[in-house]
């Protein structure tokens, strides 16, 4: 990866640290973390969502909070960020463990030993959170079986280790392995879910958050959107293109910075836009004939035209609507 394109991603995702649904979560997985410790037994969670809805992105991000240091009696490891093994085998995941607090001999020895040597680096390396990604692994490819043996293993893990763990994986599918092991899902009582954005005009406030992310995101890059388009057709547009995912999002706008910068322009242009799309989306997303950015779109596919006010946006889904309703348009002109 280029210097450019690594700065580009530094500063992507520190645009979603500080994004008011990434802070919620962020929040949550810190209560789990503390209340474990004022517990004195585990307080485990789930972080579900749709492939590129950002979760890893958010855990990853987490960690990187409490990053691991060295001092004099050894590695420091507040949070163990784990990928999950595809395909997971008991074995194939406790080595990773081990692997990701630096046991040099990480996949040698007996379930046994590495299992002793998990338990015993964890209280050594003060890990307060353990995160595993891909959670999901758990059920076989080939199956849709999901894998009891690694999903047992991981009870007696937790409660021997003592220490929270967050499981992170593709929505559904985890919480098909928790069904699956009723004593595994009691230690999971915390379940949250990154959902992609919407966009509804009846319901102002999805509009609004969809504005507030694209903004984060243009601050975190250090690039806007040019004034070629009105703000409302910039999102309009945009939300066809990504379908409110968030790694498309990111994706596309990241693309598009790299372009602008290696053109040395310090907007975000349709057309650079369009190219960005041709580059990092059109395989991605549902099939659709035009491109959102370059062609004109027709009108049976077209979105309301809206936009918000990132600063009086809120994740507070469930908010009590205005007596007196907002038009999308209006929306916009009052920011």
């Amino acid at each position: 990866m280029s210097t450019q394109a690594s700065d580009l991603l530094t500063r992507a995702n520190n645009a979603l640290i500080h994004y008011p649904r990434f802070n919620d979560l962020h929040r949550s997985i810190r209560m789990c973390q503390e209340l474990s410790v004022l517990a004195g037994e585990p307080q485990c969670m789930v972080l579900e969502g749709v492939t590129g809805a950002g979760k890893s992105t958010l855990v990853q991000a987490y960690a990187a909070s409490f990053p691991r240091r060295e001092t004099g009696e050894g590695t420091i490891i507040p949070v163990l960020y784990v990928e999950t093994p595809s395909p997971a085998t008991v074995k194939g995941l406790a080595a990773r463990m081990l692997e990701a607090m630096g046991d040099p001999a990480a996949q040698r020895g007996t379930l046994w030993s590495m299992n002793s040597r998990l338990v015993h680096y964890g209280g050594q390396c003060q890990v307060q959170l353990v995160a595993l990604d891909d959670f999901h692994h758990l059920i076989d490819r080939e199956t849709n079986r999901v894998l009891a043996e690694v999903s047992d293993w991981l009870k007696v893990l937790i409660k021997e280790m003592n220490k929270p763990f967050l499981v992170v994986g593709v929505e559904g599918k985890v919480d098909l392995i928790l069904h699956n092991n009723k004593q595994l899902s009691r230690l999971f009582a915390v379940r949250e879910t990154l959902e992609p954005f919407r966009w509804e005009p009846s319901d102002i406030e999805t509009i609004r958050e969809f504005a507030l992310f694209v903004k984060c995101a243009e601050e975190g890059l250090g690039m806007s959107l040019a004034d070629e388009l009105k703000r409302e057709e910039w999102l309009q547009r945009l939300f066809m293109a990504t379908d409110g995912i968030v790694g498309n999002v990111m994706n596309l706008i990241r693309c598009a910075a790299l372009l602008a910068q290696q053109e040395q322009v310090t907007l975000l242009t349709r057309e650079i836009m369009g190219r960005a799309f041709d580059i990092r989306l059109r395989k991605h997303v549902p099939p659709r004939s035009a491109n959102p950015f370059t062609d004109v779109p027709q009108p049976e596919a077209a979105l309301p035209a809206a936009s918000a006010d990132p600063a009086n946006s809120t994740n507070n889904r469930s908010r009590r609507r205005k007596d007196v309703e907002e038009s999308p348009t209006e929306v916009l002109r009052a920011s």
